[in-house]
Formats: structure tokens, sequence, C-alpha cells
């Protein structure tokens, strides 16, 4: 048996005892932290961060989804739930969401960030296992808690919308038997709550003040512009729900399981936009946008196996189903203009966070605050989604011996099968649109400066109050939800032969693709120990085979066939690790292995998608997979130097290299090929020159290294209250190199979500009653996508402030309240560039600069 296995999971005697470099976070950790969200609370381990972006307005929600490991991409890792290989829901990337695991179900989180053969070998940044309750997590035979925890967003609040919800959850664990060798845990949980966030972004692509400037490198065109901003007010409605069950049986010889695990995520979110816009040199343009922000995403899991051992084998075997889904119904998008004004839009950028109008004429300022200026003109939309159906089982050995130096040999067997679909149905033909009482309704085809919808004054809707804290100097309207999608769902599919045209199988099928990829690996590993020194070999082989399945367009704007393509690729993964402990609290480790990353389904047969100006019908952007993308590989080198104390203090310094060949990332580019794609849009637009194509693609080399400090000591010496204070923190700095191989980027670029410094601190408070923590999160700045114009997209510093408190009362009742969020930071900065002078023009991101507010919460519970 491992040595992780003797000593109980989520404790720092597990992170102590471990082969190599791990974090864990026990449940006590994981309920401190104010969130709902299992990423945001990994955000407070050693070398973790979380992030989300703006492509479907997620960082609104004032939410993580993704975690980095050491700032490598959240592709680099491997995620488990209870060692088992999660089902995936986004088609675009490896890393898995983890908005429909909720920390109310998980009892403890392992981070091993210098894996061994015989964990996942797809794993450069490293491997996270979440692990739910089982009844022997608990001291008593019988434990039952019932929790309750009470929401407000005070930006919602601020601004009149709706600002509560709260969250309910159930545990219940029960041993029984002659000798209580029967355990079965359950658990559920639901909850509902309100947000509000507003973002401000360019609307068009900056150029230089001067006009005699014009190199395609805008970092030295020097001072630049954009014609165009956009603001935003985002609401959403979040549900987060689920459970788990756990059905244990322990023998003297045996011990068998099974699990059930749901867990589901649903938003109901819309975006109401007013832009503002430059026309040509004597002409401004108010502009309206609504669109709906709907994802639901589910995960099911059921997990069966167990351990037997026989004299000096142990088996330790087990098989899971999961089906991960991820589905964007009815997204509906509508635009509002009308007669345009003579004039220009002066945009004063004194705050690079909030482009003002504050210096511009009366009347351009009620041209462009009036909600008479614009009025409904077209709606359009689609349905999207994907799913995953895994299958995966292992058996794994562990044979010991004894009087030896040869500690013990492991070796192990597993097969991964996943099944994926992925969709993207447009409402109409080429993605066109419902024109407000045009064609489609029986009449004329009405412009953009002559809509034939109400004015926005006049739709079903309400007023935001005091809009961006006051720097919006008029009224926003949020239109009613109901209203927009009653123009456009009821008449999805429908032909249009007087208008959008007729709907066809190269409309319906045009962003559909399949795809099957079985994993198979094995691993032989051994333990030696020379006194102190304990020396860990091995080695890991992993078979991919990949087959996929994606429409292809006959180029007629209507036929089209589903063609096949696949590859089939083996990775050699050696390793070996070092620890050398001199006492029971002290240890060194040293380690080398080889790892890998397998490019996401998305990335190589995904769909092409575009961006599609309203007024000139133009392509903004196009995102397309690239099918010959290859897996990264990486050489890896960690030392570490550990120190414990018996009171669970603890004090570590590492440091690591990892070398990369043919990393993966989204990158975006110029084109100045005029081409179709196989027919209209969404399957083939004429592109002119100057479009931003985005498209995963291999770059050169890549390498990172740094050195991560983390610390946590309780005062127990101290006299008094002081006893019960403590500090907390850790620190990880590092460096990244790239070699994009690309034309545009002669030079080394940073990896992408690889910031250079990221560091967490806390104080707290801990006694037989009371626990109270303060905690502060550093993200330091982030690249993430190189740009063909020179301007580089980063993400800037994300900082959060949070204060945790929980008295137990008498009889078995607790109250909390928490703070997430207590300096009102910022949750999302995007930038052209790495300075905060000019927020980012990325067109499929409807927000550069995104507020969310802080997040009050009140807890109870009661235990019995």
């Amino acid at each position: 048996m491992s040595v992780d296995a003797q000593v109980a999971t989520g404790t720092v005697d597990e992170q102590r005892l471990s082969t190599g470099v791990t974090t864990v976070m026990g449940k006590q950790q994981i309920e401190a932290v104010p969130t709902a969200n299992i990423a945001d609370v990994l955000s407070r381990l050693p070398g973790l961060s979380s992030y989300s972006d703006m492509h479907l307005g997620q960082a609104a929600t004032g939410e993580s989804e993704y975690v980095t490991i050491r700032g490598l991409d959240s592709s680099y890792n491997a995620y488990t739930l209870n060692g088992f290989a999660l089902p995936e829901t986004d088609a675009s990337a490896r890393a898995i969401s983890l908005n429909m695991l909720a920390p109310f179900g998980i009892q403890s989180v392992k981070v091993s960030k210098t894996p061994t053969p015989d964990m996942a070998g797809d794993a450069i940044g490293g491997t996270i296992d979440m692990r739910t309750p089982t009844a022997f997590d608990f001291a008593g035979d019988t434990y039952a808690k019932t929790s309750v925890q009470g929401r407000l967003n005070d930006l919602a609040q601020h601004r009149g919308l709706s600002d509560k919800g709260g969250v309910f959850q159930q545990e219940l664990a029960h041993r029984f038997g002659d000798t209580k060798q029967f355990g079965i845990y359950a658990a559920g949980y639901y909850g509902k709550y309100d947000n509000a966030a507003q973002a401000v972004a360019p609307n068009a692509q900056y150029k230089p003040v001067d006009p005699t400037r014009s190199s395609s490198d805008l970092s030295q065109d020097g001072p630049l512009q954009s014609s165009q901003y956009k603001y935003s007010v985002y609401t959403n409605q979040i549900k987060r729900y689920g459970g788990n069950v756990s059905l244990d049986w322990n023998g003297e010889s045996t011990s068998l399981y099974a699990r059930a695990i749901y867990g589901a995520y649903e938003v109901q979110g819309q975006q109401n936009q007013m832009s503002a816009r430059n026309q040509g040199g004597n002409q401004v343009l108010r502009g309206g946008y609504f669109n709906t922000r709907d994802i639901h995403e589910k995960t099911a899991t059921l997990q069966l196996g167990g351990s037997s051992t026989a004299d000096a084998l142990t088996l330790d075997y087990g098989t899971s189903y999961g089906i991960g889904t991820r589905d964007v119904p009815d997204y509906v998008e509508a635009s509002l203009y009308g007669a345009k004004a003579p004039g220009q839009f002066q945009f004063d950028l004194g705050n690079p966070t909030f482009p003002s109008l504050a210096g511009n004429s009366a009347a351009l300022q009620n041209y462009a605050y009036s909600l008479r200026s614009d009025s409904f003109w077209k709606t359009q939309g689609g349905d999207a989604g994907s799913r995953d159906t895994r299958i995966n089982a292992h058996i794994d050995g562990t044979y010991a011996f004894t009087d030896s130096t040869l500690d013990n040999v492991r070796f192990g067997l597993a097969g991964d099968t996943s099944k994926r679909n992925a969709y993207d149905h447009p409402f109409t033909h080429d993605d066109n649109n419902f024109v407000y009482g045009g064609p489609f309704f029986g009449g004329p085809n009405y412009g953009s400066s002559a809509p034939g919808g109400p004015a926005l004054a006049d739709l079903p809707g309400r007023l935001v109050t005091n809009p961006f804290g006051g720097r919006y100097a008029g009224p926003f309207k949020l239109i009613d939800r109901q209203w927009v999608l009653d123009q456009a769902v009821p008449y999805k599919y429908l032909n249009d032969p007087n208008g959008a045209g007729i709907y066809t199988a190269n409309d319906y099928n045009a962003n559909t693709t399949s795809s099957r990829e079985n994993i198979y690996a094995g691993y032989l590993m051994a333990t030696f120990r020379v006194q102190d020194l304990t020396i860990v070999p091995g080695v890991r082989y992993e078979l991919t085979d990949y087959s996929a399945t994606s429409w292809r367009s006959n180029g007629d704007d209507a036929t089209g066939a589903f063609v096949n393509q696949g590859r089939r690729y083996g990775e050699v993964l050696p390793g070996i690790s070092l620890n050398y402990r001199p006492d029971e609290f002290t240890v060194y480790r040293a380690s080398w292995r080889r790892s890998f990353a397998r490019p996401a389904f998305g990335l190589i047969s995904g769909q092409t998608s575009y961006s599609i100006d309203d007024i000139t019908g133009q392509v903004n952007a196009i995102s397309k997979p690239n099918p010959n993308l290859r897996p990264t590989t990486a050489d890896n080198v960690d030392l570490s130097a550990e120190f414990y104390d018996a009171t669970g203090g603890l004090l570590t310094a590492s440091a690591y290299y990892k070398r990369l060949s043919d990393f993966i990332y989204t990158s975006q580019s110029s084109t100045g090929n005029d081409s179709t794609l196989g027919g209209n849009v969404p399957t083939g637009t004429v592109l002119t020159g100057g479009i931003p194509v985005s498209m995963p693609e291999n770059g050169g080399d890549a390498k990172i290294y740094g050195a991560e400090l983390a610390m946590r000591k309780q005062f127990v010496t101290l006299p008094g209250l002081w006893s019960h204070f403590g500090i907390g923190g850790n620190l990880t700095v590092q460096h990244s190199t790239a070699q994009s191989g690309r034309a545009d980027h002669p030079g080394s670029t940073w990896l992408p979500r690889a910031p250079e410094r990221m560091y967490n601190a806390a104080i707290f408070y801990h006694d037989d009653h009371l626990r109270a923590d303060l905690t502060y999160n550093y993200t330091g700045l982030q690249l993430i996508g190189l740009n063909g114009n020179g301007l580089d997209y980063y993400l800037q510093p994300v900082k959060t402030l949070d204060v945790s408190a929980t008295y137990d009362l008498p009889y078995g009742f607790g109250v909390g309240l928490s703070v997430k969020n207590l300096l009102n930071s910022a949750t999302f900065y995007e930038t052209s560039g790495k300075s905060k002078r000019y927020l980012a023009y990325d067109p499929g991101a409807d927000g550069a600069y995104v507020e969310t507010g802080r997040i009050y919460m009140v807890n109870l519970s009661y235990t019995f």
C-alpha cells in the first residue's frame, strides 16, 4: 500500500508523507473560504490560480471556472474525482470546468505537482484530485449536519437589481454492522442566488492618433485610440445543486465502495449594452445590444471499486462511468439602432477603466444617453452544446518486500474511452437575422438606420439605478428578457423564402462534430529505501487513439457531408523521485519526470465561429480549429525542502523547471487571404485583410522556472488569547519564455496564463468555538493570447480580500459571517499590451473591465 494511503486524507500528514511535492486541503479549510465555487477555493493553495473569461460572460458571474497550477494553462493539468478522470464539458479545452462541483460536497483536495508514474501522464502542471466524503471520515458512528447560507450581492443592490439568494446543504453519515464495517454517507445541496456586473470595452480596433503612423505594429505607433466603446450591465441568476452518496464496506482483507456523484450548474444571464460609435469623420451612432448568457452544465459519475490484500500483494481496482454536458440553449442576441447624428465623440481616457463621454457637447451627450435614439431592429441566435460520455477502469498492484532495500514494486493498467459530441445550430439560414416586422413577418427589410421596432424607451424592461456608480451620465435600461426571446425562439429552424432563406442541412450541421478517444496506459515503479533516503524510479506508457467526424460543406451553401479524421500516438514517460527524511518532521525532495498534454477535442475538430458587425455585415473575427495540432511534451525538474511541527505548522520551499516542446496556445493573427470557407457565414463569408483569426497553434520550445514558499503557523506556545492566533501564506515567483514560431512574433513571449507572481496571505484565529480567517489573494499579470497587431492580450493582476468567521454555539448550532471581495476589486481586467493604458479590444469578449461587487454571506448550521 502506498504511503499516501496510510494516513487520513486531507491532512498535513498526507502532504508530509507523500512521495512527491503535494499540497492538500481539508474540509475545514475548504469551508473557511467564502464562496460557492470550488475553483475559488483552490486558488488559495500555493502556486494555484483560478480564472474565468468573458467569451460567454462567465467572469460577469463573479466566480472562477478553471484552475491553473504554477501558472500553466488549465489544459495542462489532469483532474480527477476520487482518483477517476472526470468527463469534460468544454469542447475547446482539456480543462475541466469546475462549475458543477461545489465545495459543499468535497471532503478534501490533493494537488500533486510532481505526479509519479502511477498517476495520469497528461499532467504537465500536475494533478488535482477532489475527494468526496465517506462515513469513515467522521469521528463518530453517526454524523449529521444541516447548513443554510444567505447571500447578498452589493453591486446588484446598489443598482436596484435582484441581489439575494442562498444555499441549503444536508449531510448524513452512519457506520453500522457488527464491527462497524459498513458505512453510508449522503449529502445534497441546492443554491440559488442573483448577481449583477458592469463592464466596459472598446468596440473597434485601435488605430494611431497620428494618422501618418499606420504600421502593422501598434506597439510602435505612439498614442492609440478606438473610435467606439461599449458599456454593459450583466444580470445573472445562478443555480448550483447536486449531491453524492458513498457506500463502503471494510473487511479484514478487502474493502469495497460504490459512489455516485451528481453536480449541476445553471446560469440564466443576460447582457444589456449601449455603444457609442464614431462613424467616419463627421457622424456618430448610438447602438443598443442585448443577448442571453445562459449556460447549463451537468456532471454525473458512478464509481465502483475496492482494495484487496493477500499476504504481500495489495490490489486496488475500480471503474467509473461519467457523463458531462454543457448547453448554451436559446442564445439570442438583439440589436437596436437609429438615425446617425452629426459630430464626433471625444472619449476621455483619463480613467483607463472607464472611457467617459463627459467632455462632449450637450447635444452629443443627449443623443448618446437618450433612450429614444435607437429602436429595436433585429434578433438572431442559436443553440449550442457538447456532451462527453467517459468510461474508465484501472487495476493497481503493490507487492511489498520485507528486510530488503527494495521496499515495494508497483504496477498497473488503465483504460479510458471517451465519446464526445458538440454542435452549434444557428436559428436561421446563414445565421441571418429576424428583422423586427421584416420579411419573415411579411414586412419590408428595415435597415439599421430606420428600424421597424419600438424605441428603447418603449420596450418592456426596467432602468438601472446609478449606472456604473454615477460615471455613466444617463439612464441605462435593461430590456425584458422574455420579450426579446419571443422575437426569435418561436421561429428558429424555419424556412424564410422572402428574407433569411431556406434552412438547409448545411446550416444545421456546419458546426457539428463527434469524436472518440481511447487511452490505454500502463506503468511500473519501485520504491527503494537506503536508510533515510527513498528512491522511486518508474516509467509510464500512454497510447492515444483519436478519431473524429465533422461536417464539410460542398460549397453550395446547402449541402455537405460528414468526413472522418484521426490520429494515433504513444508517449513513453519515465520519472524518478528522491526523498530524504533525516527526522520525522523534515523531508527533502528531488524529482525528474516526463509528461505531456493532448490537444483538446474542439481545438482539433471543433466549430468555426464568426463575429460579424451589425452595421457593415463584415466579419470582425474568426475562430477556427486546427486538425494538425501535436501533443505538447515537457521535461520537469523539482526540488523542495519541507519542515513540519507536531502542531500542524509547516514551512516549505520548492524550486522547479519545466521545458516544453510544441506548446499549444490560442493566438490572434491577421489574414489578407480573400477566400470562402465552404459557402456563406457561418460556413464561408468572403474575408478581407486585417481580420483577426483565432486559431490554436503549436509553438516552438518554451520553459518556465520558479520558486514557491509556503508557511502556516499557529502561535500555540504564546500565553492565553495569543495562542489561538496564527498566520499563513504562500508565494510563487516564476518566469516563462516561449518561442511562438510565428513571423509576427520573432522574439520570445510568456507562456499563456503564467503570471510572474502569485501569493496568498492569511491571518487567522482558531479556538474551541471561534474560527476567523482574513485572506488576501493576488494573481499577477498574465498573457492571454498573441495578437498580430503587436499588442498582445493580457489579464491585469487580480486581487481579492476575503473574510470569514464561524462561531460554535451550544447544542450543535453554529453561526457565521463571510464577505467575498471585501475591497470591491475588479474580477476581470483585460488589456491590449502589458500596461493598463488600453482596455483590450477582444471581439469575442463583451467586457474588458468587469466589476461584480462584494458578496455578503450569513451562515447557520446545526450538527447532531
